[in-house]
């Protein structure tokens, strides 16, 4: 825990929901560019759960930082390093920043903890050093930290958005073409998180196989396939069609996805953890719930995110 004994001189909080993809592809000719016109296609939804980004702002003799993650000192948060660092470029006063992080989200689990943490800490950051970017310019901050880290692709400008989500276009906030898909509030996710995956072995193998059924193609043609018929049903089924490919519904996850499918449940894996995830209608609730009793894992029941991240309280100085 950090004490700090004087006041601080600003502070400002903001919120970015998780997020889930179903299927992705990239492109390896990208990255030599920028990291805001790098990234992924795909298709995917935000969840009503995520990351809590309060920043505190104090004087001091030089350009400082301290991360906290759930009140603990987080040292291997580069995400957050690498957006701290771009803001504390660009103000000419020495501050020591205190970043407290609030997740409800498990990290590791491929629920988009790292993009919501870069994003939601982007927009706290912004307001409480009064620097003056948009929001899309903020967002893209947190967009080229998940890209330089490689912790993600395409999450930050999927949270920015919020909502069901079909990105047709590689690139950060603004940059990036996405298709917003309508979804009825009756719709509601159930994940249950079982063991985290390194994200980065992950992105690796779509990057560079060069298989002639390679997954990124098939990504390609799963966008184009939702594009067609834009609802959750063809999502899950392409979602499930992607996890086979890579084998993600082996293993830990194959059991409570067949106790799914033997109640009538679509269900897929998160592609970046040990983690089943479904969307169903509220009705169907109990029957997902009473099918996933019982295995081992942390079960979360969550809304769709139609908003994505945003300011939580109006920044303010302390007088």
């Amino acid at each position: 825990m950090v004490i700090v004994a004087q006041q601080p001189v600003s502070i400002a909080k903001a919120y970015s929901p998780g997020h889930l993809t179903g299927f992705f592809a990239t492109d390896k000719t990208l990255q030599a560019l920028h990291p805001n016109f790098n990234g992924s296609l795909g298709a995917g939804f935000s969840i009503s759960k995520g990351m809590t980004t309060t920043v505190k702002v104090y004087k001091d003799f030089g350009k400082n930082y301290n991360i906290l993650l759930n009140g603990i000192n987080s040292a291997d948060s580069k995400v957050s390093k690498f957006v701290i660092e771009q803001y504390l470029g660009m103000v000419d006063k020495p501050y020591f920043i205190l970043v407290e992080h609030e997740s409800e989200i498990p990290i590791g689990y491929g629920l988009g903890s790292s993009g919501s943490a870069a994003l939601s800490l982007s927009y706290a950051l912004n307001h409480a050093l009064k620097t003056n970017l948009t929001k899309t310019q903020a967002a893209r901050i947190a967009h080229s930290a998940d890209i330089v880290c490689k912790t993600g692709l395409g999450t930050v400008i999927s949270e920015f958005t919020g909502g069901f989500e079909i990105r047709t276009g590689i690139g950060g906030p603004g940059i990036g073409k996405i298709m917003k898909i309508p979804i009825s509030n009756q719709y509601c996710s159930v994940i249950l998180c079982i063991k985290p995956i390194n994200t980065g072995w992950l992105l690796g193998k779509s990057q560079f196989s060069d298989k002639k059924n390679s997954l990124n193609e098939s990504g390609k043609a799963m966008i184009n396939t939702l594009k067609q018929n834009p609802d959750i049903d063809t999502f899950m089924e392409l979602s499930n069609d992607f996890a086979n490919k890579f084998g993600l519904l082996d293993g830990y996850c194959k059991q409570p996805f067949l106790s799914l499918k033997s109640v009538g449940i679509k269900s897929s894996a998160a592609l970046f953890g040990h983690a089943l995830f479904t969307v169903v209608k509220r009705p169907d609730l109990h029957k997902v719930i009473r099918a996933l009793n019982g295995f081992d894992g942390k079960l979360i029941v969550c809304d769709i995110d139609n908003s994505g991240a945003k300011m939580i309280d109006k920044p303010y100085d302390i007088k």
